[in-house]
């Protein structure tokens, strides 16, 4: 025992040490080296925090240069840096009509994209209080519109460009904006062997689900080599959002949905999404340090964001180029790049082709992204950013009969009404069966209960005994389990529909249930479903003992309940009018085995 104490004391004190050393000997002395580097340099650098206990030097240069040729005495000709011109930090902003554009020189990206359609806009959580007020006719502002593209500090805008390399360009590099037009905005930066021309254009066309031309620019990048010598490098086209620290939550059992942002990558037919991992590497520390990047090679069709009901994606307009794509998810910053590689030689420049999307994960809209493109045209796939997971063929399913009701009927709520009542219908046959095989096993429990005392320490027998009544009875055990088991995948497929479509979100279906994908603020839908779903156990004819009847009765409803406090009040919805019907459903057999009506044949005898 006292060696296991020694042992521990030993641990404590080396973690200590190590705790102490880190914190009061290296970080400060990184830190001194770091700044002194950085004193040496000249104003065009600038010293950030790396993010991991010490500083990085970045460069930040604002000019615009390009090599001069020199002639020499002896009739060579050498390169010459030139004038050092300085470039201004300029501002662009523009209107789409579907989008409000907010460009910088900085980095010749985006610093803001302001979707304006009514809803789009981020998810407005009320408290119960707000919930309550809004029950009985108060208004509250709006949430603000969903914007697709903040810069990230130190990192760069929305659709910045870099190279990788020897001759390496900065996602910050300063640019001149050379044309502005209609629909047309161009850029031009130097730095080192590098001429880089950034051409967006985009058409001025009306949002629509069928035509996702509103949301979607072209990017023009031209590289040009300036040198004397050949280069090559990597060239990248950067997806960048800056994340508001604890504006996220991630997804769990009793929080609900989250509304956590995910950084995706498409290689081949496999695409890759990666979320934050948790800070701190595992327990107590002992994990090591949490992985932020993921790097996948291959034939490159796009990358982007997901914004949960919303999307930033680039990909080559051409079609799948080879390189990599490298995937960052930090508590406060999503990134995606591709890489693609380039080699030039002097004066030789090359011209890479991109889409960009930014704008709603509307199924319909995706999926006719392959057409907008025309005939033969490459299409990225961005359908596959919308995650049904195990359940996408009952999503879709779901969706098209969501889309059919709400066609007709006008409301997204009464659509999911209309959805549960057609499922109970389809169900009626399988659902009627097993409630006339409940009410057989209850005209049997007399005599199962006769078993328990004739056999009440032999199990085995017990279960033998009640076999060859239900064979007798000609009644099913497990019957009763059927519909559920079928109308689970239902659930599942609903709540994942839900939380990833765009088709729902926001749409109202009365009064303070304005938004379907987010929970009930005023707690009403899931405390009816818990109420209903104790009723239809009650009326349920009781096969178990007490004790599992209880367990069944009140408490799996409780817990329920409380489960579906924070899902969306659609799902809940759902389930309520499932809950009614089976209510119904169940009153109405009653009535009519009442009458005399015999139950199952032979069910008696």
């Amino acid at each position: 025992m006292d060696q296991q104490k020694r042992l521990l004391l030993a641990i404590a004190l080396s973690f200590g040490l190590t705790l102490v050393w880190t914190q009061f000997v290296w970080k400060p002395q990184a830190d001194a080296e770091a700044s002194a580097l950085a004193a040496k340099l000249d104003g065009g650098y600038e010293l950030v925090d790396g993010g991991l206990g010490g500083a990085v030097v970045i460069a930040q240069p604002p000019t615009l240069s390009a090599p001069v040729p020199v002639v020499l005495e002896d009739g060579g000709v050498a390169v010459a840096a030139a004038p050092v011109v300085e470039v201004p930090l300029r501002e662009v902003a523009l209107a789409r009509p579907s989008t409000r554009l907010v460009f910088t020189s900085e980095g010749a990206g985006l610093t803001s994209a302001e979707l304006t359609g009514e809803r789009e806009r981020e998810e407005k959580k009320l408290t119960i209080p707000e919930g309550w007020k809004k029950l009985f006719g108060a208004k509250f502002d709006p949430a603000p519109q969903m914007n697709l593209a903040r810069a990230v500090p130190g990192v760069g805008p929305n659709l910045a460009v870099s190279i990788v390399g020897s001759a390496p360009l900065s996602a910050t590099q300063r640019y001149a904006v050379t044309e502005e037009g209609e629909g047309k905005l161009v850029f031009t930066g130097r730095s080192g062997p590098w001429e880089v021309t950034k051409t967006f254009t985009w058409s001025a066309a009306v949002p629509s689900d069928q035509d996702p031309s509103a949301y979607v620019s072209s990017l023009a990048v031209t590289v040009k080599n300036v040198s004397a010598t050949g280069q090559a490098g990597e060239l990248g086209v950067h997806a960048l959002r800056a994340i508001t620290p604890g504006a996220e939550e991630a997804p769990s059992m009793f929080g609900g949905i989250g509304n956590q942002a995910s950084v995706l990558c498409r290689v081949a037919d496999d695409v890759t999404r990666k979320t934050p991992p948790s800070e701190g590497g595992g327990f107590l520390g002992f994990g090591g340090a949490p992985k932020y990047d993921e790097e996948k090679k291959g034939s490159l069709h796009f990358a982007g964001i997901d914004q949960q009901y919303f999307l930033t994606a680039i990909w080559p307009k051409e079609t799948a180029v080879e390189g990599r794509c490298l995937i960052t998810a930090k508590a406060a910053e999503r990134g995606a790049a591709l890489f693609v590689p380039v080699s030039l030689q002097p004066g030789e420049s090359v011209t890479r082709n991109y889409g960009v999307f930014l704008g709603p994960k509307d199924l319909h809209l995706l999926l006719a992204m392959g057409k907008a493109t025309g005939p033969g045209a490459f299409d990225p796939g961005l359908d596959k950013t919308v995650d049904f997971g195990l359940w996408a063929f009952i999503c879709k399913v779901l969706i098209f009969f969501l889309r059919f009701f709400h066609d007709a009927l006008g409301n997204w709520g009464v659509a999911i009404i209309s959805l549960t009542v057609m499922v109970k219908v389809l169900l009626l046959p399988l659902t009627h069966k097993a409630m006339v095989s409940a009410e057989s096993m209850k005209k049997l429990q007399p005599k199962m209960e006769e078993l328990k005392k004739k056999y009440p320490d032999d199990r085995e027998k017990q279960n033998v005994e009640m076999m060859k009544l239900y064979q007798e009875g000609k009644v099913n055990p497990l019957g009763g389990c059927l519909p559920l088991l079928l109308q689970l995948p239902i659930w599942a497929a609903l709540f994942t529909t839900l939380r990833t479509s765009y088709e729902l979100y926001g749409e109202p279906f009365y009064g303070v249930w304005s938004n379907l994908t987010a929970k009930d603020p005023t707690y009403i839908l899931p405390l009816l479903l818990g109420i209903t779903m104790i009723v239809t156990q009650r009326l349920q004819p009781q096969m178990m003992d007490k004790q599992q009847a209880f367990l069944m009765t009140w408490v799996m409803p409780v817990f329920f309940t409380g489960i579906m406090m924070n899902y969306p009040a659609g799902l809940a919805l759902y389930i309520f009018t499932n809950n009614l019907l089976s209510i119904i459903q169940q009153y109405a057999l009653r009535k009519y085995l009442a009458r005399g009506t015999p139950v199952v044949a032979g069910a008696l005898k």
